[in-house]
């Protein structure tokens, strides 16, 4: 009998949770079940769901996690758009066994499933690595997608480094060189790091820094997170730490942290442009970032998705991310392919200008 999939209805079932975990959000830190709760909780106007897939015995032989939201596509036509793992969260919102599914037809029997129990006209499916999944997104595209490379993750590989020091010993001479002036030159600047646990009482300062980073963002351009988001972390995520730049006790820049399952990743950066070039606060977020992982024993840290080639000069390997959208029915995909196209380069391969100051 093929497995059958349905809603899931408990959402904090052990069961279901140890699954997910297991199968999903150990390898992606923002597919974390607590964080996405709450993402759903600061997100109105936008609905979640997970879809398991089981056997007659009720074992588990696949998983997806979507987000559906009304949405205007040209600022004219009216859509509901279905994105797997949701706009905000990053990898891959979904799993399959391999010994029950190959990916098209895990994919075919998961469109089709959502297609009657979450009608929408477009589907987005997210996130695929070029190297690792070559093969599922040349499947995407003779199922009709539309397949644009968006952006690189870049991770950095700690090799057992339990200090900055054994980090930085690892770079070449020249990189090494470079990052170790930014620290004494930070030091003498009087800047201090300090990494926080609960940090609402902090957000009248931490939020604006935040904006001011989207706003100049150059690629990967995406709606700020909402504020509430924020606070709901600081409240409620045990997984999430607020790591603070602060000169003179003035908070001059920072980064927000999730540490899981032995991974760091860092969600998004805040700086006080005023002086963000002359403290060089971009490079000590992505280096104290580094030495939090790095003193936790943690294997890896994501760096996020933006900058890959400054985010190399730390050691971090690059791997280039794909998605894949259509529209449900093949007329209307025919007339928006060139339109979905479009707008998916011009909000994820925008260049950053020459001499700007990186942004996350």
């Amino acid at each position: 009998m093929t497995p059958q999939f349905q809603v899931v209805r408990d959402e904090s079932d052990p069961a279901f949770i140890h699954a997910w975990t297991t199968h999903v959000s150990a390898r992606e830190l923002s597919l974390d079940p607590d964080y996405l709760r709450l993402l759903a909780e600061a997100s109105p106007g936008v609905t979640h769901h997970y879809v398991a897939c089981r056997d007659e015995d009720g074992a588990v032989r696949g998983l997806a996690y979507i987000a559906l939201q009304q949405q205007r596509i040209a600022g004219l036509l009216p859509l509901r758009v279905l994105v797997l793992g949701g706009r905000v969260a990053a990898g891959q919102a979904f799993w399959f066994d391999e010994q029950v599914w190959s990916f098209s037809s895990f994919m075919s029997a998961l469109r089709q499933f959502l297609a009657l129990t979450f009608p929408h006209g477009l589907i987005v499916l997210k996130e695929f690595s070029r190297e690792r999944d070559a093969s599922a997104i040349d499947q995407n595209q003779r199922a009709g997608f539309v397949n644009v490379p968006c952006f690189h993750r870049s991770r950095v590989p700690l090799q057992g480094a339990m200090t900055l020091a054994a980090y930085l010993d690892t770079l070449s001479s020249k990189r090494r060189y470079h990052l170790r002036k930014v620290l004494r030159d930070a030091q003498a600047q009087g800047l201090e790091c300090e990494v926080l646990e609960r940090f609402e009482h902090l957000l009248d300062q931490l939020y604006p820094l935040y904006l001011a980073v989207n706003a100049r963002a150059q690629e990967a351009r995406t709606p700020p997170l909402p504020r509430q988001l924020f606070d709901l972390m600081a409240r409620h995520l045990e997984s999430v730490r607020m790591l603070v730049l602060r000169q003179a006790g003035q908070i001059r820049g920072f980064g927000l942290l999730l540490h899981r399952h032995g991974q760091v990743k860092c969600m998004v950066i805040g700086q006080d442009y005023a002086v963000a070039r002359e403290l060089n606060l971009w490079y000590l977020l992505v280096l104290h970032s580094i030495e939090y992982a790095a003193q936790h024993g943690c294997e890896t840290v994501d760096l996020g998705s933006t900058n890959q080639d400054m985010k190399r000069k730390f050691g971090a390997v690059c791997e280039e991310i794909w998605i894949s959208v259509r529209h449900q029915n093949d007329r209307w995909q025919h007339w928006l392919a060139p339109y979905i196209r479009f707008s998916l380069r011009r909000m994820y391969a925008q260049p950053r200008r020459e001499g700007e100051t990186p942004v996350h």
